[in-house]
């Protein structure tokens, strides 16, 4: 999934990586790459916060591939020409190794809280980053399930990508499902975006 940035006629300082209609392939893998790009590097950062050090693995379909562990923060959004789900996975190993100042009691609740939290504020950096592409995603409330009841409920899609990070002591696992190559990207070296950790607006 690789493709270079394609410039098209538009405002000084901005240039297209979708744009409506290309219908060029090279184009469509320049968008999805960068979107690749800002989820993995919003994620590794993300853990990072947490004293987790993560190191993505190649994004693809997921196929039949196991996409929860025991519990799962997840977010519906929604952007120009696609909406879909966003979910974070881990496994209670890495809950465990998190930084002393960040652990806390390992009961059903407190695991709920921290994959809802991480999948607010996991949108929330790509929701950041993706503003300089003038893409603007809207999220919705963050929830937390028992990946067991998640995956009873909510069916597979042949749209879901995922997203594997490698953990000391395990994979974080963070899937999306939504028709990503329709995203339009128009980048512009002019937009002002908040920097990580200021109060962002949803």
């Amino acid at each position: 999934m690789s493709g270079g940035a394609k410039t098209t006629g538009g405002a000084a300082g901005t240039s297209a990586l979708s744009p409506p209609g290309a219908g060029d392939a090279a184009v469509t893998s320049a968008a999805r790459t960068a979107i690749d790009t800002i989820l993995q590097s919003s994620t590794v950062e993300l853990f990072h916060s947490q004293g987790i050090s993560l190191a993505p693995l190649e994004p693809c379909p997921l196929g039949p591939q196991q996409r929860f562990y025991e519990w799962v923060g997840l977010i519906h959004f929604e952007a120009a020409n696609l909406s879909g789900v966003l979910t974070v996975s881990t496994p209670l190993a890495v809950w465990s190794s998190r930084a002393a100042a960040q652990r806390g009691p390992g009961d059903a609740e407190a695991l709920s809280d921290w994959h809802r939290e991480l999948a607010n504020q996991l949108i929330g950096r790509v929701k950041n980053r993706l503003l300089k592409f003038q893409l603007v995603v809207r999220p919705r409330l963050p929830s937390a399930l028992s990946g067991a009841a998640l995956e009873l409920h909510r069916k597979r899609s042949a749209a879901e990508v995922l997203y594997r990070f490698r953990a000391l002591r395990g994979d974080v696992l963070v899937v999306v499902d939504a028709p990503l190559d329709r995203a339009i990207l128009q980048y512009s070296g002019e937009m002002q975006v908040a920097r990580e950790g200021e109060l962002i607006l949803f």
